[in-house]
């Protein structure tokens, strides 16, 4: 008898301590992923590019290395109101609201990885007439630390949505 209360205890322990886990996976991956669009998400320029190009009035008022908030019109937003969604999941969430977040979360991971794969980029394009064969040059865009820090925060999140069903 005695077995049993401790056994019933550990269990409700557990649960409670998972939950309490997830909510705060939830809040930790909501915070950091709305830090991330602060960050730089592309590195607009490579250094031959800059070296070549750099005090060209044609890149006057272009950021070199934008931030989320800069280089997106939508997506960036997209992110902030996952973020909250992801906020209030871990407040509030009901499980069929912790499905959509899961859903919007995954969407935000799967654009993130291919905004690190292929970073943004504002289209700025220099036509070089010294070339061979006169061209446009590529800028040279690279990814910045904005969307390795949104997938970390994805990936917490997502752990944290994750663990909050098996303490339904």
């Amino acid at each position: 008898m005695r077995g049993d209360r401790a056994d019933k205890l550990a269990a409700t322990m557990t649960k409670e301590v998972r939950e309490a886990l997830s909510d705060w996976l939830m809040v930790i991956g909501a915070v950091v992923l709305f830090g991330s669009l602060f960050l730089t998400w592309s590195h607009q320029f490579s250094a031959a590019f800059l070296a070549q190009f750099g005090t060209s009035d044609l890149l006057r008022g272009v950021p070199h290395d934008p931030t989320a908030w800069q280089v997106y019109s939508i997506a960036d937003v997209l992110l902030a109101v996952l973020a909250g969604g992801l906020l209030l999941a871990a407040m509030f969430g009901t499980r069929p609201a912790r499905l959509a977040v899961l859903a919007a979360a995954g969407i935000g991971f799967g654009f993130t990885l291919h905004a690190l794969s292929n970073p943004p980029t504002n289209g700025a394009s220099i036509f070089n007439p010294s070339l061979s064969v006169p061209n446009y040059m590529a800028p040279g865009t690279t990814a910045g630390a904005g969307e390795t820090v949104a997938i970390v925060a994805l990936v917490v999140a997502i752990a944290g949505l994750l663990l909050s069903f098996t303490a339904d």
